[in-house]
């Protein structure tokens, strides 16, 4: 059986906030033993004693409110982009419900609806690993970044009603109560953390249908997508790993590699065999989706470039020039008088 792991993008968010608020991340990552390789592929897996050990040494810092109020909807990678442009935040949080645990198990709370002589909530729950209790600040972090999220969904309107924390009350509640602005029950047996029903028909103001059916199909065929035939040339395997990689930016040989279960050498060898190589295939699938996204006219150019994985939007348009001899501007223009 497996050792209990959790994904890498989980662990490298963390760290990155840490980051942000002055901790010497090398340093802890050492200390903690992950292996750094790791943290460059976020679907990669980091060993939970690994990532537990990153929150004792986080936790000697009393940071966990802030790292949580830090990662927020950036920590679900595609699948917080993709929730931003669902059509109200019901709707996001219902498709997080369905495709969150997969990516994150156990991670994503359950999201109940309670209606009682109090009002109408929806209540976010989770039963937190005693390890995680004993340490809090995880626990801080995830109660920060869950309020986080819903800030960035449905704006400053999203202000939780109560919080329930399964710690102890500290000597000192004031950052953490002033934090949350409401009532916050201590020594919970289970976090929750409730908002008005209502929130949920509020309106997305980034809504955009058919972007979010496109992210939705990336991140769902991430997540469920049958396996290759057996029988799959190796072009066609890295297409799929370099198809599921585009979102999440600069597709890499190292990680492809990982995910096919072979040396980045036998890989190159096994593509030249098939008379074609990594970056031809990465150019190739830039390409094809390029013409897609681009023939949806709601996406800016620097939103399409975004979506195939480019730092900036110049890289994108320079390498369009050299597909198409164009620019994509200039590609839509002569679409729309052809």
């Amino acid at each position: 059986m497996a050792s209990p792991s959790v994904l890498a993008a989980m662990t490298t968010q963390v760290l990155a906030a840490a980051e942000s608020l002055g901790a010497e991340v090398p340093a802890i990552v050492r200390e903690a033993g992950i292996d750094p390789s790791l943290l460059a592929d976020p679907d990669a897996r980091v060993p939970l004693e690994r990532h537990l050990r990153m929150w004792e040494i986080l936790s000697r810092r009393g940071d966990g409110l802030h790292i949580g109020a830090r990662i927020g909807i950036a920590a679900l990678g595609v699948i917080g982009y993709a929730m931003q442009h669902e059509a109200t935040v019901g709707d996001a949080l219902e498709w997080q419900q369905r495709v969150g645990a997969v990516l994150y198990p156990g991670l994503v709370p359950q999201l109940e609806r309670r209606c009682d002589a109090a009002g109408d909530y929806m209540v976010f729950v989770r039963a937190m690993v005693p390890a995680f209790a004993r340490l809090r600040e995880p626990i801080f972090a995830q109660a920060a970044s869950i309020v986080a999220m819903m800030r960035a969904l449905a704006g400053g309107a999203a202000r939780p009603a109560f919080v329930a924390l399964p710690l102890s009350r500290p000597g000192d509640p004031r950052e953490v109560e002033a934090y949350f602005a409401c009532p916050v029950a201590w020594e919970a047996p289970l976090l929750q953390i409730g908002f008005d029903a209502q929130l949920l028909a509020v309106p997305l103001p980034r809504a955009d249908p058919q972007l979010f059916g496109y992210l939705a199909r990336r991140a769902e065929s991430m997540l469920l997508s049958e396996r290759m035939p057996a029988d799959a040339s190796w072009a066609d395997r890295v297409r799929r790993e370099i198809g599921a990689a585009l979102a999440e930016g600069e597709p890499r040989l190292q990680a492809v590699a990982k995910r096919l279960a072979v040396s980045e050498r036998t890989l190159h060898r096994r593509l030249l065999d098939e008379q074609t190589n990594f970056a031809g295939l990465v150019e190739e699938a830039r390409h094809a989706r390029a013409l897609q996204l681009l023939a949806d006219r709601s996406l800016s150019a620097s939103e399409v470039a975004v979506l195939l994985g480019y730092a900036e939007p110049a890289a994108f348009f320079r390498a369009f020039k050299r597909w198409t001899g164009e620019t994509p501007q200039g590609w839509r223009r002569r679409g729309e008088t052809g």
